[in-house]
């Protein structure tokens, strides 16, 4: 569901990955740096064809705990590669309980409460909210809460795993079933947020044929 919030994104801070759109639909990749309350500093990744747009009516776009959170603005170049964006206060800030969705299969294992393994198997797709993953015929998931570790292949230094609590929200026939998270720690949904948004940046400059 939607929440607006009159006035300008001062209580609201962006996530350190995002996408800028311009108003003829162009998008491009950025890294998000906070300078002030309404200003920001953008690195953009790939924007030779998005920096030949007019940088006005812009809408920056990243994910947080919260969800999608959307600002619009305006920006002026300060550098290559570099954008200084500043927050229309005259627009509202929306922001939404969704989340950027990827698919990409990564180890999975599921538990019972007591600590039992119930399934080992890959994610279909992953989002911020929750999964859809690969389930064998044979295999029967609980309608309660699922203790969940997800994999990842994040930046060397970086912690490998995102743990939490889940439950079975839809079981298909095509031996795929979608979980939601119910319970997972702000910091462990942060890491999979920064994950996903940057293997969505990878996909991204690949299909442009960037170098990553």
């Amino acid at each position: 569901m939607s929440r607006r919030l009159d006035g300008s994104a001062r209580a609201i801070r962006h996530g350190a990955l995002g996408q800028l759109f311009g108003a003829d639909g162009l998008s491009v990749p950025v890294r998000i740096t906070h300078t002030d309350e309404d200003v920001l500093v953008l690195i953009l990744d790939g924007s030779a064809e998005f920096t030949r747009t007019p940088l006005t009516n812009l809408t920056l776009e990243s994910a947080g705990g919260s969800g999608v959170l959307r600002t619009a603005g305006s920006a002026q170049h300060i550098g290559p590669d570099l954008l200084r964006f500043a927050v229309d206060s005259s627009r509202r800030v929306v922001q939404r309980r969704e989340f950027v969705r990827v698919t990409i299969a990564q180890p999975l294992r599921l538990e019972r409460e007591d600590g039992s393994l119930l399934l080992e198997t890959v994610t279909v797709d992953v989002s911020g909210g929750g999964m859809l993953i690969k389930v064998p015929k044979t295999a029967i998931l609980p309608k309660g809460d699922i203790h969940f570790t997800l994999t990842l292949a994040p930046e060397p230094g970086e912690d490998q795993q995102v743990s939490g609590v889940a439950r079975l929200v839809d079981f298909r026939e095509d031996n795929r079933a979608a979980i939601d998270f119910v319970a997972i720690s702000h910091a462990s949904q942060q890491r999979l947020i920064r994950f996903l948004f940057e293997r969505q940046r990878r996909a991204l400059a690949n299909t442009r044929g960037d170098i990553v």
